[in-house]
């Protein structure tokens, strides 16, 4: 998606979802709405409603959709500081990470300061009308973010930047074909490629639509890159991804698993030590803090494993063969005389970097261990351990899929021959064997 596509046409997947939320809710334009040649199609003041779908999708606009419209009754800055307190009262996880925010203005009290306009506020609505925790998912982003960030040493100018960043960082979705977002569905390698743009979509957008520091469209961008590298879309690292956009992509990657029932904190420190700098040693330090503060105050959190039985041990040994069988495909295409460009060697030699760096992850955690052992002695094993054994298990095996991802992107510029060399190693990380 260019910029100039952005401004002058109508993305027809988030069209879609403004006519389905109208069927709710009242939208107006808020002004005349012009084509490219200065036909006018909406009148300000006229309800939008299906009868101009067609017309709005078939046409370039002389200036984005998004900005001449406004949703009644959307959500607001009220709203959102509403969801805020509902989360810090409901999360005990999120009560932790919040303790360790200190003195001065709390984090609930910041969200309630943002200000958005109308093209925000219909986005937000449309977000909250997707689902019981869609809204939940990006105010609890923007919460935790605000508290690492304290804790990672940002000015309150820098707190205010995550907390947009944070409440906004998945607006690029609702532009993406829903195919590809539902929960339930797997998507396969080469299908990833729908869904990796939607930093970069979020990013374009706000730098559209809202007058803010250009510090918050970057920290959208960055939401999903990694301090190693590992990350997209663009494999940054270290000091090149923004400290804001570090602290998002920590944010997001645990909102989801704080709202676990079984030791959230515990689960959200494991997944972000399981590859030694993935992240920032200092954001993986306050999330390890929240959950000391929170075992000092409470107690250890009682475990929800069940009864430990040998299909613990045997999934550990269906790793350690995936991972045995991806390094052994790595070496036959180092040895195979068809990728011979620079840029298909390097992308081996990355991929096999990646890979090895989770095959110390695997010896790291403990579970090569466990293979050693038989299986009367592994299921005496305390429940704790067991527990920590799932979620590496777990853990390592999305590492090995988010390499198959990256690796179908970057194949796919390869040439035709060299792509396909790489498509037997791809079919591997994802667990397709």
């Amino acid at each position: 998606m260019s910029d100039e596509l952005l401004i002058n046409s109508v993305n027809k997947h988030y069209l879609d979802k403004v006519m389905n939320l109208a069927e709710e809710k009242d939208i107006k334009a808020t002004e005349d709405i012009f084509d490219a040649r200065g036909m006018k199609l909406v009148a300000k003041g006229a309800k939008i409603s299906r009868s101009l779908q067609e017309r709005l999708i078939m046409r370039r606009l002389s200036k984005p959709f998004e900005s001449s419209i406004a949703v009644d009754s959307g959500v607001d800055v009220d709203m959102i500081s509403v969801e805020a307190q509902r989360i810090a009262d409901t999360f005990e996880p999120i009560r932790a990470m919040l303790g360790l925010a200190g003195n001065g203005t709390s984090p609930v009290q910041l969200l309630s300061q943002i200000e958005f306009g109308s093209a925000m506020s219909t986005m937000l609505t449309i977000i909250e009308r997707g689902g019981q925790t869609a809204l939940q998912h990006s105010v609890m982003v923007s919460l935790i973010s605000i508290c690492l960030a304290r804790k990672f040493g940002l000015s309150s100018k820098d707190q205010m930047v995550v907390a947009l960043a944070g409440l906004l960082h998945d607006i690029g979705e609702l532009y993406i074909d829903p195919e590809y977002l539902h929960s339930n569905r797997r998507l396969y390698p080469h299908e990833w490629r729908h869904v990796v743009v939607h930093p970069r979509i979020g990013q374009m957008l706000i730098q559209g639509l809202e007058n803010y520091p250009p510090s918050v469209a970057q920290a959208v961008f960055e939401h999903h890159e990694r301090f190693d590298g590992g990350g997209y879309p663009r494999q940054i690292s270290g000091s090149q991804i923004s400290a804001a956009g570090q602290v998002i992509s920590v944010a997001e990657m645990i909102s989801g698993i704080l709202t676990n029932q079984d030791q959230p904190l515990n689960r959200a420190v494991l997944a972000l030590k399981i590859i030694p700098g993935e992240h920032a040693h200092e954001l993986v330090s306050a999330v390890s803090a929240a959950m000391q503060k929170a075992r000092e105050e409470n107690g250890p959190a009682a475990a929800d494993s069940g009864t430990p039985t040998g299909e613990e041990r045997q999934q550990v040994q269906s790793l350690y063969e995936h991972i045995d069988a991806v390094l052994q495909e790595e070496q036959k295409l180092q040895e195979s005389p068809g990728l011979r460009s620079k840029k298909a060697s390097q992308l081996l030699s990355d991929v096999n970097r990646r890979t090895n760096n989770i095959q110390r992850a695997f010896s790291s955690t403990g579970l090569d261990v466990c293979l050693a052992e038989s299986v009367c002695i592994f299921e005496s094993r305390s429940v704790d351990i067991l527990f920590e054994t799932k979620v590496a298990t777990r853990e390592i095996e999305w590492r090995l899929r988010d390499v198959a991802r990256d690796l179908s992107l970057q194949a796919s510029a390869l040439e035709a021959h060299e792509a396909e060399a790489f498509q037997p190693l791809i079919a591997l990380l994802d667990g397709q064997h």
